[in-house]
């Protein structure tokens, strides 16, 4: 499948690629290549293919694992940018089969997803970038027009009823950043694309502030994987009534390895008060990473009548019914108290013991503790895993220990 070109595209480089296709599997599938191999591939492709091809193989097995099953054309840096394949999967529901425009596409992470459910065009500007989005488009065999090209995204003409997704290079200068003034393309280049479009999606850093009074009304999410916050998503136009979310609001979605997400969606207008625990209750709880970026916490707590304790990045506490509550929306981590105090070494060491017991997972919160120097520590212990809470409640450092909350699984469940 060719580069549809804008800026001028080295000839073939998409065709090179298909042809390399099966000396790329091959190097993946096999040893490491020796000093000879690679002499020989230099000598045949070139530097620059010879250090593609034998990129792309090294990576093959990372590059699969975040935009899933297949053989994917990617380099380091832009393995590193790629959106994982279910993240972008459920952004790409946001959309419906509407035409798209994939712009500042990398190798292709979202475009692949937005390909499997419509007509899509990847844009990057960088030629070898592009030119790996088309060859990985191309591998995938659906029935939608997908097609890669290499141009400046600022100028590009957006047709009539075609959505946009925009992913700003966050790392111009080499090091990342959350201030969307120093992307590229600027904010101010991105929020006049968006004025060419009625849907739309910007891919920023979680850390960003951005001023939403220049771009069209927007509702905000922070989606997470694996415990980890990939990304915050500005949602704009269509997108936002298609994704079932309000207009100038904020989300979170915990989305799982599976694809299956849960959501928890704002109801306020500000943060409210929470409730402050005096101590600790039957259960602790830990809010899922993209609600914490998403300045929720407090929404949530309230939602599900658990206290804070201490500051509201730490832990909260719950009662049976909430626990079970929040267990089922799978949005957070719930743990059974089965002792909690003081949070020192020699108590610690002691109780763990004589429960026959040892922190597999340790939370640690408002406390400058070590958790793999912890890990360590008590690892000894015991034979029976539990978890080990350190967090704070006003001036006090405490402990705590807990089993997980048994409870029936809940796919894909929403908090609306």
């Amino acid at each position: 499948m060719p580069v549809t070109q804008g800026l001028p595209v080295t000839e073939g480089l998409v065709e090179r690629l298909h042809d390399l296709h099966d000396t790329m599997v091959s190097l993946a599938d096999g040893p490491s290549p020796d000093a000879k191999t690679i002499k020989r591939l230099r000598d045949e492709l070139g530097e620059d293919i010879a250090s593609l091809v034998l990129t792309s193989a090294a990576l093959l097995s990372k590059t699969q694992a975040k935009l899933g099953t297949g053989v994917w054309w990617a380099t380091e840096k832009s393995l590193q940018q790629a959106t994982p394949w279910q993240v972008a999967k459920l952004k790409a529901t946001w959309f419906g089969d509407r035409p798209m425009m994939d712009l500042c596409s990398g190798i292709g992470g979202d475009a692949i997803e937005l390909a499997r459910r419509g007509d899509v065009i990847a844009i990057d500007q960088d030629e070898v970038t592009a030119a790996m989005a088309g060859a990985n488009l191309s591998r995938m065999n659906s029935p939608s027009l997908a097609t890669a090209r290499c141009d400046d995204v600022t100028t590009v003409d957006i047709p009539a009823g075609h959505g946009v997704h925009i992913d700003p290079d966050r790392r111009p200068s080499g090091h990342r950043t959350s201030d969307p003034d120093q992307y590229s393309p600027s904010w101010s280049d991105v929020t006049a694309i968006l004025g060419k479009t009625d849907s739309s999606i910007v891919k920023l850093a979680p850390a960003a502030t951005v001023d939403t009074s220049t771009c069209p009304p927007a509702h905000r999410s922070w989606i997470s994987l694996a415990g980890t916050v990939r990304e915050q998503t500005m949602i704009c136009g269509d997108a936002i009534r298609m994704a079932d979310l309000p207009v100038m609001g904020r989300s979170a979605f915990r989305v799982r390895n599976d694809a299956s997400w849960s959501s928890f969606v704002s109801l306020t207008a500000q943060d409210e008060r929470s409730k402050k625990a005096t101590r600790i209750s039957e259960y602790l709880v830990d809010p899922d990473a993209a609600i914490r970026a998403a300045g929720l916490t407090i929404e949530f707590a309230n939602r599900f009548a658990m206290a804070t304790l201490g500051k509201p990045s730490g832990f909260l506490t719950a009662d049976e019914t909430a626990a079970r509550a929040i267990a089922e929306s799978d949005l957070a981590v719930v743990g059974r108290v089965i002792w909690s105090g003081a949070a020192d070494d020699r108590k610690l060491r002691r109780e763990l013991r004589s429960r026959n017991v040892y922190p597999e997972t340790i939370k640690v919160r408002g406390s400058d503790h070590d958790p793999t120097v912890l890990a360590k520590r008590y690892r000894p212990t015991g034979e029976t895993p539990v978890t080990l809470w350190i967090g704070r409640n006003s001036e006090r450092v405490f402990a705590a220990l807990t089993q997980p909350l048994e409870t029936v699984d809940s796919i894909a469940t929403r908090i609306l």
